[in-house]
């Protein structure tokens, strides 16, 4: 067992003179831009109160304690190349660009015999890192970077393809044994750590006090009561939601059989269709919730107070969660109130197969998983951090917090094996039938096991 106060002290001074010595002339990072920024959204709220401005974070300055990297050389400087996305980059919106452009000018400055080069590429599908890597790896491996910003579902592929390093004899354990279990088992591919997660969201239950008196915890809270609760049921990319994935592996359905096959388990696909139309039937899951993708398409209608029950983001949570005078938080209810829900994020993994690189890729990972580090980028980003050592330093007494960190002990991380989507668009089909009266539970859980197993 690690000691989490250890790993949370930083020396003062230290720090002090290192931010002199970016403000005095610290190096600036190579941003070298292959994908053209988007446009940036409307949040989609109507709410207007004052929200208390935040003053800006502090620059990410933390060298991790001792023990925790091995020490800087005194060697030339070795180039550093780090593909990314536009959200984590100098490019990302607000001051999520200025807090990554100065964290990396500390880094730089700590670290003198390092220099990163940064490129962007496409947040997904073409142009993407992982397309970037899957292609690179194939026809011009000396063109892919030595660490790379990767979406927690896509590490199976490029793990698997042996793109990336395992990093079980490489990374610290001060670091590994500090990774909350949702981020742990979101890096792990086959029992092996090939990711580092450094922000995370999920997905939780909302409510408007005025029109619930507690939460509920089980189904049958959720059928009594006299609100509408509303959640994701439209499928997103012709799969199927997080709200139903959660329900079903709740009750312990699989998704794959012993020997990896894609399957379904009757009654636990039966038993979550059922209570969709036993809610639909008392009035309380609405028809609508086949128009909602995702959460957020709900935000509008839950801050005006149409919806008394609904799921919603972390990332949107802490971004407005302000705006909200009579909203409280609670596990998503399951059928025997079983907490459960599914945690997404973004990883640093290792590429590059030379062993000094591997030590300086080390070390900027390390260095930007440092407790004061990880927590200035997630407080700026509205994001979830990832390691026990920073809900330490951000919780406060704002019980919010240590729910968060309960909610990253009980995540699991999406499906990402070969054949799941297949398996995600057939239960999206029977969610669809289900919901619109073209099918019971029974027919439904029939038609969808057929079409799954050989």
């Amino acid at each position: 067992m690690i000691n989490r106060s250890d790993t949370t002290r930083t020396l003062a001074a230290y720090i002090s003179g290192l931010a002199l010595l970016l403000f005095a002339g610290g190096c600036t990072p190579q941003i070298i831009v292959t994908a053209t920024p988007a446009a940036p959204t409307a949040t989609g709220t109507s709410v207007t109160e004052d929200v208390v401005a935040t003053p800006p974070p502090p620059l990410m300055t933390q060298v991790p304690p001792a023990g925790e990297i091995p020490p800087a050389g005194a060697k030339a400087a070795i180039p550093l190349t780090l593909w990314t996305v536009e959200a984590v980059s100098s490019l990302a919106e607000g001051e999520a660009g200025r807090v990554f452009d100065e964290g990396l000018s500390a880094f730089e400055v700590a670290y003198p015999d390092v220099s990163v080069s940064v490129i962007v590429k496409n947040a997904s599908g073409k142009g993407s890192v992982l397309d970037y890597l899957r292609t690179a790896s194939q026809a011009a491996p000396s063109v892919l970077p030595d660490v790379a910003v990767l979406n927690t579902v896509d590490l199976t592929q490029v793990a698997r393809a042996g793109i990336i390093v395992p990093l079980d004899d490489l990374v610290s354990p001060f670091l590994a044994d500090d990774l909350l279990p949702a981020a742990r088992a979101a890096g792990t591919v086959d029992g092996q750590l090939v990711g580092i997660p450094f922000e995370m969201d999920v997905e939780h239950l909302i409510y408007n006090t005025n029109k619930v008196a507690s939460p509920p915890v089980d189904w049958t809270d959720v059928i009594s009561a006299n609100t509408s609760y509303v959640f994701p049921a439209k499928g997103k990319n012709g799969l199927v939601n997080d709200a139903f994935l959660i329900q079903y592996l709740a009750l312990g359905g699989r998704l794959q059989d012993e020997e990896g096959r894609p399957t379904l388990d009757e009654q636990p696909l039966r038993a979550v269709l059922d209570y969709y139309r036993q809610g639909m039937e008392a009035g309380v899951i609405p028809p609508t919730v086949l128009d909602v993708g995702d959460p957020d398409d709900v935000w509008p209608d839950y801050v005006s107070a149409q919806v008394g029950m609904t799921h919603v983001n972390t990332h949107r949570f802490l971004t407005d969660r302000a705006v909200l005078r009579t909203t409280q938080f609670a596990d998503i209810p399951t059928r025997d109130g079983t907490p459960l829900t599914i945690g997404r994020g973004r990883a640093l993994v290792i590429v590059t197969r030379d062993p000094a690189r591997q030590m300086m890729a080390l070390r900027f990972i390390e260095w930007l998983m440092a407790p004061d580090n990880n927590a200035t980028w997630n407080r700026t980003t509205a994001h979830l951090p990832t390691r026990y050592a920073v809900f330490d330093l951000i919780g406060n007494d704002d019980p919010y917090w240590p729910f968060l960190q309960h909610q990253l002990e009980i995540a699991v991380p999406p499906p990402a094996f070969p054949g799941y989507d297949q398996i995600g668009r057939v239960l999206q089909q029977a969610v669809v039938e289900v919901l619109s009266d073209e099918a019971t539970p029974e027919e439904a859980t029939a038609a969808a096991i057929a079409a799954v197993t050989p």
